[in-house]
């Protein structure tokens, strides 16, 4: 069966169901509401939605068929006319089981029957389909890792190609707690003081990237909402649906996790000026500890340090200031909620998929954290951005020593200024001696021609006055 496109949107009063189905059966479509769930059949299509609200179950209801357009359209009473509707542009969330139709991890003793699917038990009607694993008797004690740290065991199945992405060598046998340390004595030894002065002291380009208002900024200004494109709403269909039973802590790891991946996708965005390059994915790849190292973080301000310091050891550019704009980006990311941070997802995911090996990177982060993002609610992204916010950061904290640098850096720049100082004065007093001695020549040589005058005029003189006398 094919699930179809559709569009959902609301009044005060109705919710507008729009379904294209252009190879439909029309003869044979039916829709049935049940509360707060919409059926549609249509052979080959097939679609059941989970709505936020009820709807009236009016058995005279009807819709219409547009030929032209391969398009139905419903129109569905509320039961509250007064209600709205939340996040009807959120397609992994309307095409999800409400909580009381998922299956629980509780244990429940199933009546043997004859059945073509031995896996399947009914219950009220329903029939519950739960994806088993069978893991090797090892794996119980090997890292975990990927989204909320929920994957283990596949490093083994994909050792080349992990090996491509990933900074971290022994995926299978380095511990959690031991990645940061590992991570950070790579980055030491990887870190050039003389790239890092250069571009204080010489920033070739910078000042465009930090000129550049990334599109979110403006929706900020103008407190516009975020929408989801038709494109974008389309992509998230394609990534399909799944339940996440998370604990408080995976969860906490998964949404310390997610600033991180944002972090390098904003970083990227301004650095390329919007337009990603062939060099995007290994920039997100690279800057995000969680997809370099498989990091999991214990504190935002650990998050923070860690983006800062991949993003001065690693890209063409690497200076602090470029470094906290885009700090202030992931923090406007944010700001915007769900959908901002979807959008920027799913171009990571669509980089990723473009550059091979890194669509693993998709497999273990990006896809898990479109369909969760659909479904958790709006407050753990504000609590996320105040928490953000909170988290303060200073030089000393990336512990690179940069204090001590940018003084050096100071220290050779007034130096070399002192030295060209110095070599402009001494040639100024050349040119000044050199003048001098110009004027004493000629001083010289006129007097020197005054006397020879009044040598000839004593001479002349002393000549009349002895034909005046012979006379």
């Amino acid at each position: 069966m094919l699930t179809p496109n559709f569009n959902l949107s609301q009044t005060e009063r109705e919710i507008c169901l729009v379904i294209r189905a252009p190879l439909a059966n029309i003869a044979k479509t039916e829709l049935v509401v049940n509360r707060n769930l919409i059926f549609f059949y249509s052979s080959p299509y097939y679609l059941r939605l989970h709505l936020p609200g009820e709807l009236v179950d009016d058995e005279n209801q009807t819709g219409k068929y547009d030929s032209d357009k391969g398009e139905f359209t419903f129109i569905l009473k509320k039961v509250d006319e007064n209600q709205h509707f939340e996040d009807l542009d959120l397609i992994g969330k309307l095409l999800a089981p409400t909580k009381k139709h998922q299956a629980r991890p509780d244990i429940q003793m199933c009546e043997v029957v004859q059945s073509s699917d031995p896996e399947s038990c009914s219950e009220d009607g329903e029939d519950w389909y739960l994806e088993q694993e069978i893991l090797e008797e090892d794996s119980f004690d090997l890292p975990k890792y990927g989204f909320a740290n929920k994957t283990q065991g596949m490093g083994r199945e994909l050792r080349m190609e992990f090996y491509e992405v990933l900074d971290l060598k022994e995926v299978e046998k380095t511990p959690t707690n031991e990645r940061c340390l590992l991570r950070e004595a790579e980055e030491q030894m990887k870190f050039s003081e003389e790239h890092y002065m250069a571009d204080m002291m010489e920033p070739q380009g910078l000042g465009e990237l930090l000129d550049y208002d990334p599109p979110w900024e403006n929706n900020i200004l103008i407190k516009k909402e975020v929408v989801l494109t038709d494109e974008e709403r389309e992509y998230l269909k394609t990534l399909g649906n799944k339940d996440y039973l998370i604990d408080s802590k995976e969860r906490r790891i998964a949404l310390l996790s997610l600033v991180d991946i944002l972090y390098a996708y904003a970083y990227n965005h301004r650095t390329t000026l919007g337009e990603s390059t062939v060099e995007s994915a290994w920039t997100i790849n690279k800057l995000s500890s969680t997809l370099s190292w498989l990091q999991s973080f214990e504190c935002m301000k650990d998050v923070k340090v860690a983006c800062i310091r991949r993003s001065l050891i690693y890209p063409l550019h690497r200076n602090w200031i470029l470094s906290t704009t885009v700090m202030e980006d992931t923090l406007n990311i944010l700001k915007l909620g769900r959908r901002q941070i979807l959008k920027c997802l799913i171009e990571i995911h669509k980089l990723f998929n473009a550059s091979e090996p890194r669509y693993l990177l998709n497999q273990l982060f990006i896809t898990d954290y479109c369909i969760w993002l659909q479904k958790i609610s709006e407050k753990r992204i504000i609590h996320l951005m105040q928490y953000f916010k909170e988290a303060k950061l200073c030089k000393n904290d990336i512990r690179l020593d940069l204090e001590t640098l940018e003084a050096v850096a100071l220290m050779v720049e007034k130096e070399e200024l002192d030295r060209m100082t110095h070599q402009m004065t001494m040639k100024i007093d050349n040119i000044t001696v050199g003048s001098d001695d110009t004027e004493d020549s000629e001083l010289d040589s006129d007097t020197t021609t005054s006397s020879s005058s009044c040598s000839s005029c004593e001479e002349s003189s002393a000549e009349e006055e002895d034909e005046s006398e012979s006379d």
